[in-house]
């Protein structure tokens, strides 16, 4: 069995790292936080007190972390994990950070001798407990065959998309997607129910007809109770849509509702609800509209 580590026991690294010493692998872990390790400390991984200690302890490296600047000081801060690699080990960043950024995470572990792999996910917190996640990887080929038995842990789908940034560049792609499709399940929600009908039904009516997805089933009944509680927060998705927009300047790709549909994330945030869900653009759009359920 690998000897792992993992930093990052957020929503998605809790039940990430659980899957693997549910796996049988020995796990060791860090968090800015450490009582949210609780959790995984109590599934039995080991604690360490710095990310330079957690690479020391482990030959496979993960990160699931934030964003690049939490990335970057996780990996090559004075106690991060590239001061704690030796020669022959894999650092592998699950995260959705800008490929600038993890460009230059790259350049680090590699003068270390090690290699690097960009894996970010897709799926829900609901995905990563089930183990049934996406996972988009990129990076050096002979790393990923050799860790992919611990993505298979992890995640139902695996995708090898190149030895560069392409997974960073097409996970910003599909989050693009996803924040754009619930605004549009929005309108069509709220001018649903600006006609008389029912919401539950509207739900459930989008949710089985030619435009349901996977997106729509997670969403619909957080929609339908209005409660909106943070899976994947505006703020989060108003950070992912900017690294696309810089992606887009960088490839030279226009993305003008991209555009429109992050104005209506920022009034999410302007009107204190940031924290909240994205699928709160339903609720911004129902007081824009003047509808109260």
């Amino acid at each position: 069995m690998a000897k792992v580590g993992w930093i990052g026991l957020g929503n998605m690294g809790n039940p990430m790292s659980r899957n693997l010493l549910k796996a049988g692998h020995e796990v060791t872990v860090w968090n800015r936080t450490k009582a949210k390790a609780q959790q995984v400390l109590d599934a039995g991984a080991k604690w360490a007190d710095s990310p330079k200690e957690v690479a020391e302890q482990s030959d496979i490296i993960f990160t699931m972390v934030a964003d690049g600047p939490v990335l970057q000081a996780v990996t090559l801060g004075d106690n991060g994990v590239v001061a704690g690699l030796s020669a022959g080990k894999i650092v592998i960043d699950m995260s959705t950070v800008a490929p600038a950024e993890s460009l230059k995470v790259n350049d680090a572990i590699e003068a270390k001798g090690c290699k690097f792999l960009r894996a970010p996910v897709t799926g829900s917190t609901v995905l990563a407990e089930n183990a049934t996640l996406g996972i988009l990887a990129s990076g050096d080929k002979e790393a990923y065959d050799k860790v992919l038995p611990l993505f298979e842990k992890m995640g139902k789908n695996q995708f090898y998309l190149g030895g560069g940034e392409e997974a960073r560049t097409l996970k910003l792609s599909l989050n693009m997607m996803i924040g754009v499709s619930m605004q549009m399940m929005a309108e069509a929600v709220v001018l649903s129910e600006k006609a008389g009908l029912d919401t539950k039904q509207v739900c459930e009516v989008i949710a089985g007809s030619a435009v349901g997805s996977p997106l729509v089933n997670y969403k619909k009944d957080v929609i339908v109770e209005g409660k909106y509680p943070a899976a994947f927060s505006v703020n989060m998705m108003k950070k992912d849509f900017d690294l696309a927009f810089e992606a887009g300047k960088q490839y030279g790709a226009a993305m003008p509702v991209t555009a429109l549909t992050r104005q209506f994330l920022e009034m999410c945030t302007a009107t204190g609800r940031g924290e909240k869900d994205f699928s709160v653009l339903v609720e911004l759009l129902e007081d824009m509209c003047d509808y109260k359920r």
